[in-house]
């Protein structure tokens, strides 16, 4: 009898869109803040811009089926408060963090992505009004982390959009991703 016939247990490996050595920039837009920003102490009406952000990240390491990619954030976050009489509060954020990320190739143009960051959030507060003439403006910095997950489709070999969903400046973001 002849002996049984070897079965393939492997498993197609797919190549994605962000590989080891491969650059990628983002330009993002964020809803939601991580701050409160004094929201609901004062009362009067307030708005709280969206957030902007930038990210460069590299490919650094195959790790298992996906890479390991490092990289640096940058973004800005302003709210304003009026609260009637000519009194206001500005504020606004800037935060740099390093990333790490790793991404699993979903498909050739799609990968989906998780990791952290850390880095510095610079803050000020600005008061003018005539109830506010005693306080100065005052400033910030402070150390901050993150944790965030996300996905990258490129629609072609340079181009795509991004989404992140997580906790670091902002709770959403999305955006255009250039690969480098």
């Amino acid at each position: 009898m002849p002996p049984p016939a070897a079965t393939s247990t492997t498993r197609a490996v797919v190549a994605g869109p962000f590989g080891v050595g491969s650059s990628a920039l983002n330009l993002g837009i964020g809803l939601g803040s991580r701050y409160g920003y004094g929201a609901g102490y004062f009362g009067g009406s307030s708005s709280v811009s969206p957030a902007f952000s930038l990210s460069y990240e590299r490919g650094f390491r195959q790790l298992g089926p996906g890479v390991l990619g490092l990289g640096v954030f940058a973004g800005y976050q302003g709210a304003s408060y009026d609260l009637g009489g000519n009194d206001k509060i500005k504020y606004s954020d800037v935060i740099v963090m390093v990333r790490g990320a790793w991404h699993y190739p979903v498909t050739p143009q799609f990968d989906a992505y998780g990791g952290l960051g850390l880095g510095i959030r610079r803050g000020a507060v600005s008061y003018s009004g005539p109830f506010f003439s005693d306080l100065a403006s005052s400033s910030y910095t402070e150390f901050t982390n993150g944790l965030f997950v996300g996905g990258r489709y490129f629609f072609s070999e340079s181009f795509g959009a991004f989404a992140e969903a997580g906790y670091d400046q902002t709770f959403l973001k999305v955006g255009l991703s250039l690969k480098l």
